[in-house]
């Protein structure tokens, strides 16, 4: 396995030096959000590739960033037009940037009841085919509601299509917990790993919380993935020290359960 950690992990510093502290830890890759930065300093999201690759790591994955998830489920296809060519658009900028994967979610926390299933289908049905078209994986991360995310897999089996795989808000999931995966592990297309306490989303270094990961790892090691990577954000008790022994903790408890079997 490949080890890699989102860009951003819960220090406040530009985004060159977070890119090299992850170079300096010693890992291979970095997962990116699709998306402007403006603090502490300005900088366009077209500029983070040449920055990563220039540092010597390669780039796992584009997430995109929140776009109104709910109204995809709560609004029919024309109506979530805009959206859709904003969606395809990143698609695309994989293509260009020569990023083999997009992260994208379900829904927010909080849907409408109302919702209806035909709408969030058609979206990614669209999705689907324009990740075709540019030969990128449209990752469908399972967040609060699996159960659409297993609507959409169970109907859109398109090579390109499949699953981010969160091992966070799996566990605070009572009736989930590794059943997902279990299911779908031929169509994990990306990971997103890091530990809690059952009860919130709290993307602790791996081993750190109560997540089994006994249990889940020879899971992940039946998917497609070649790169175990981290969603691991520091929170405020490791803040009190170095970021660069966070980002050293974290690829040391990867590497750890990466070992089990």
């Amino acid at each position: 396995m490949k080890y890699a950690i989102f860009s951003w992990f819960g220090y406040f510093m530009p985004f060159e030096e977070r890119i090299q502290l992850i170079k300096d830890a010693g890992f291979d890759e970095v997962m990116i959000s699709w998306e402007d930065e403006f603090a502490p300093t300005y900088i366009h999201k077209e500029t983070f590739p040449d920055i990563v690759r220039n540092a010597g790591l390669e780039i796992t994955n584009f997430h995109a960033p929140y776009r109104g998830y709910n109204d995809i489920w709560e609004k029919t296809f024309k109506e979530n037009a805009v959206s859709f060519s904003e969606f395809v658009t990143m698609i695309e900028d994989c293509r260009r940037f020569n990023v083999d994967t997009l992260v994208v979610h379900t829904n927010d926390l909080n849907l409408s009841e109302t919702f209806k299933y035909e709408n969030g289908l058609a979206f990614f049905s669209g999705l689907a085919e324009a990740a075709e078209r540019c030969s990128v994986n449209l990752a469908v991360e399972n967040v609060s509601r699996q159960y659409l995310l297993r609507y959409v897999l169970d109907r859109i089996k398109t090579p390109h299509f499949g699953m981010c795989y969160d091992t966070s808000h799996d566990f605070i999931q009572l009736n989930a917990r590794g059943q997902i995966i279990h299911d779908y592990y031929d169509r994990v297309k990306a990971l997103h790993i890091s530990d809690n306490d059952l009860l919130t989303d709290r993307h602790w270094i791996p081993t750190e919380g109560k997540i089994p990961f006994e249990k889940i790892m020879p899971m992940i090691k039946k998917t497609p993935m070649k790169v175990l990577s981290g969603e691991i954000i520091a929170n405020e008790k490791w803040r009190q020290k170095k970021p660069s022994e966070f980002l050293k903790q974290s690829l040391i408890k990867l590497k750890e359960i990466d070992q089990l079997r």
